[in-house]
């Protein structure tokens, strides 16, 4: 299964910060990301904007 994995810039996971569709889950930030989050569909640009979000790749998981 394919993952999109996102970089949040500006805050940390916590409910309404980050869109809830298709969010897989999150996992703790290192250098200048508080967090990354993974989710199953591609964000707009525009839900990047709104939540100050960088694309960061796709991520190969196990379909599990």
């Amino acid at each position: 299964m394919t993952l999109y994995k996102y970089g949040m810039r500006l805050r940390g996971f916590s409910p309404g910060c980050q869109p809830k569709d298709g969010l897989r889950s999150a996992e703790e930030g290192a250098g200048r990301y508080h967090d990354f989050v993974l989710y199953d569909r591609k964000l707009t640009v525009a839900e990047c904007e709104a939540y100050d979000l960088d694309y960061i790749g796709e991520v190969e998981t196990d379909a599990s």
